[in-house]
């Protein structure tokens, strides 16, 4: 009977938060895109700052993680800055859905520049590979860009939040000629995708359970639970994985897009699929301490502590693997 009870408020709770979501999704999406650029930065800083005064788990989650990958190199001051830049860039993000959605692509042209040759060259040919990136600056604009540019181009999506905001992510990825794959059985459209020519772009620094193919690696110094879907395909198929991001320059304003590794189709042939996604993840790494301000601090990372390591040497929030 409790039980039942549970599930019930469960149910509610989640439909109640949904419906306050789809609100705000539906005013967001009726001003943001005809806000200045300027007025939208100002909304994401007001937004982003009050959510970092008043979300105290997602800012718990956050701090937990900064401890992590800086330990005692940084003060608690300088991590809660960090936090709270964190969640600013996050509702900046969140905004450019909707803001990027209107005369999409004279935004992308004016507020998205890529110098790097790497990323050009793969936007102009036709040969299937991988693009990678993680939940850095604006993985979203990035990849319109590429696309944008006439690059045959599908990503795979986890589903989140109400179904309006679903929908509202999957339109601005496909208003540039993106094609969708679901996560769920991701790999049939995968290697559909890879077959015709696709880039295929994933963001993968997500939590990703063995039972759905992930493989523990270190993430700075601890392990983390990634897909290992892109070393498997790209070893199997010798196509080549460009890691890269594309982080906003706030001088400039501008996203900017940048390679951190380009592996070739020849090099991914001398390696094993777990050395494959070792570089991605190293690669990771790297990008998020170049620009620690624009990563996800508040998603939980270290969700899941292997069998028999030490669950005290991991955030609080880390369950043990069963």
């Amino acid at each position: 009977m409790m039980q039942n009870k549970k599930k019930i408020l469960r149910r509610m709770r989640r439909r109640f938060h949904h419906a306050v979501e789809g609100v705000f999704v539906r005013l967001l999406g009726a001003v943001v895109p005809r806000l200045s650029r300027r007025g939208e930065r100002r909304l994401a800083a007001v937004l982003g700052t009050l959510g970092f005064h008043v979300a105290r788990g997602t800012r718990r989650i956050a701090m937990a993680n900064l401890g992590i990958v800086y330990g005692d190199t940084k003060t608690r001051a300088e991590k809660l800055a960090l936090a709270k830049a964190s969640l600013i860039h996050t509702a900046q993000i969140t905004l450019d859905y909707f803001w990027f959605s209107r005369d999409t692509a004279a935004r992308l042209e004016k507020y998205c520049v890529c110098d790097d040759a790497v990323v050009n060259e793969w936007a102009g040919n036709t040969a299937p590979g991988f693009f990678v990136t993680a939940h850095l600056g604006n993985w979203e604009v990035g990849g319109n860009f590429v696309s944008g540019r006439g690059r045959k181009m599908s990503c795979v999506y986890r589903p989140i939040g109400s179904a309006r905001t679903l929908d509202l992510l999957l339109k601005f990825r496909q208003s540039t000629g993106q094609q969708i794959i679901a996560k769920d059985g991701a790999g049939t459209g995968i290697l559909r995708a890879l077959r015709a020519g696709h880039v295929v772009a994933l963001v993968l620094d997500q939590h990703t359970d063995l039972r759905e193919g992930g493989i523990y690696l270190d993430f700075f110094g601890l392990p983390a639970a990634f897909s290992n879907i892109c070393g498997i395909m790209a070893n199997r198929m010798k196509i080549p994985v460009c890691v890269a991001c594309s982080c906003h320059d706030a001088a400039a304003d501008k996203y900017r897009i940048k390679t951190y590794i380009s592996i070739t189709a020849e090099d991914v042939a001398q390696m094993t699929p777990e050395q494959i996604t070792s570089a991605i993840v190293a690669c990771m790494e790297k990008m998020i301490l170049d620009n620690p301000s624009q990563w996800l601090w508040s998603y939980r990372r270290w969700k899941r502590c292997p069998a028999g390591d030490d669950i005290r040497r991991f955030p609080f929030y880390a369950k043990r693997e069963v």
